[in-house]
């Protein structure tokens, strides 16, 4: 699998691509005066006990308003991580939220993450391939219920990760909105179940596992869906990330990321148009605005004709690649991200913190500066034919071997600013 993959991958990659590949392997011999890979660092602080607790408003318009109460305490066992989300006040909106991350079961080589995850959750599809604009896409409101259970190996002082993982979920459409807002609510087969199984691995020859400032870390991760209804198809996604991490100026450091995922349908679905009407139909002959039901019908059916074609590789846009973005906004059954990102890191004082909604022990302060270009595509040789651009600044604290990250950048469709714990560029759980 893997070696299909990097031949399919570097045949079709235009040549200024390829030297950014290349360069990831090269610039180490070139840069780096150490002997490589680098001598492997940690810190004792990064062990250290430390917790989040706040509110997290949200809204959807035409459903109403919600605020989930969100609790983290990192390192609280051994190298253990705890979240917890929940929506206290019934309403329209609800989130259950649990994950245990990084629970020893064999002397910290072997780590548990279980997670489960019932929210009532709107999310945008928009219109497939790279050419979409920011309003063509309909919105779901719909209850989305998942459980995980992964396991994670770690050898050689972390330089290696063997991971393996298991989930099943479903979701319940109950409405679907136009771009203009108006909203549906005839909705023909509303349920949809699934089952992934994801295997992964890390060679990770940095000096640092959780704050890499020299060195080089490889991910592949593969991943493939089983859908309960036999009208979608079954598709697998491989997905290679390669990191470069240079250092500058003592403690700053120069990242230079390559992204590639492809899919590939295992297990045909439906792609005739009249026949996946039937199937995820709207109804619209009892809406009041039928004109506007029907556009938004058209773009539901041919969102599931092209996905059973041709799958759907790791999407574009987002918390991870292509910030700028908003999540899951370009898709298609190829994509690729190519990303350079200085790291500035102004204070490395170990410093306690002990605020009201957070505490810790704060080892690193530190400043980011992105670009990024990304495409996805059907057709693998147009992969690299229209791109779009990201750009931006961040700012991240690392507090009791947590990453706080608070980034803003600036695409096509405007500023979006994006707040998460880890860094970027990461692939899926890998090396978390």
């Amino acid at each position: 699998m893997i070696s299909a993959f990097l031949a399919a991958s570097g045949a079709l990659l235009k040549r200024k691509t390829k030297l950014l590949f290349l360069l990831c392997f090269l610039i180490p011999s070139v840069v780096y005066s150490y002997e490589f890979p680098p001598e492997r660092t940690k810190r004792e602080a990064d062990k250290e006990l430390g917790w989040m607790f706040a509110p997290l408003p949200g809204c959807v318009e035409g459903v109403g308003c919600a605020v989930p109460i969100a609790g983290l305490i990192s390192n609280f066992y051994k190298s253990t991580d705890l979240v917890i989300l929940k929506t206290l006040a019934k309403g329209d909106i609800e989130a259950t939220v649990v994950q245990l991350q990084k629970f020893p079961i064999i002397d910290e080589k072997l780590l548990l993450k279980v997670l489960y995850y019932d929210w009532d959750i709107s999310f945008l599809s928009y219109d497939r391939g790279i050419h979409s604009g920011k309003n063509d896409y309909y919105q779901t409101f719909e209850n989305l219920n998942t459980s995980t259970i992964n396991l994670q190996s770690q050898f050689y002082n972390q330089h290696l990760e063997i991971q393996i993982g298991y989930s099943s979920g479903g979701t319940k459409i109950s409405k679907i909105f136009d771009a203009d807002g108006n909203q549906f609510s005839n909705i023909q087969s509303p349920l949809r179940t699934w089952v992934d199984h994801t295997i992964g691995t890390q060679i990770d020859l940095t000096d640092n596992h959780l704050e890499p400032r020299e060195g080089i870390r490889f991910e592949l991760l593969h991943n493939a869906s089983n859908y309960g209804l036999s009208e979608l198809s079954d598709y697998d996604v491989n997905s290679l990330n390669l990191t470069t991490y240079i250092p500058f100026l003592g403690s700053d450091t120069l990242l230079i990321n390559v992204f590639q995922s492809r899919s590939y349908i295992s297990e045909h679905g439906l792609t005739d148009e009249n026949a996946l009407r039937n199937k995820f139909s709207l109804g619209c002959d009892f809406e009041m605005e039928a004109d506007a039901c029907r556009n938004t019908e058209t773009k539901r059916i041919n969102y599931w004709r092209k996905r059973n074609q041709s799958g759907k590789a790791t999407a574009l846009g987002g918390l991870n690649r292509m910030r700028a973005y908003s999540l899951g906004r370009f898709y298609a059954g190829n994509s690729s991200n190519y990303a350079l990102e200085y790291r500035l890191n102004f204070s490395e004082k170990q410093t306690p913190i002990n605020w009201i909604i957070m505490g810790g022990m704060r080892t690193v302060l530190q400043a980011s500066f992105f670009y990024e270009v990304g495409g996805v595509s059907d057709d693998i040789s147009q992969l690299h034919k229209n791109m779009r651009t990201s750009f931006g600044v961040g700012f991240r604290a690392i507090i009791s071997g947590l990453i706080y990250r608070f980034d803003l950048a600036k695409g096509d469709d405007g500023i979006a600013p994006t707040l998460f714990i880890n860094y970027p560029l990461s692939l899926g759980t890998l090396g978390s």
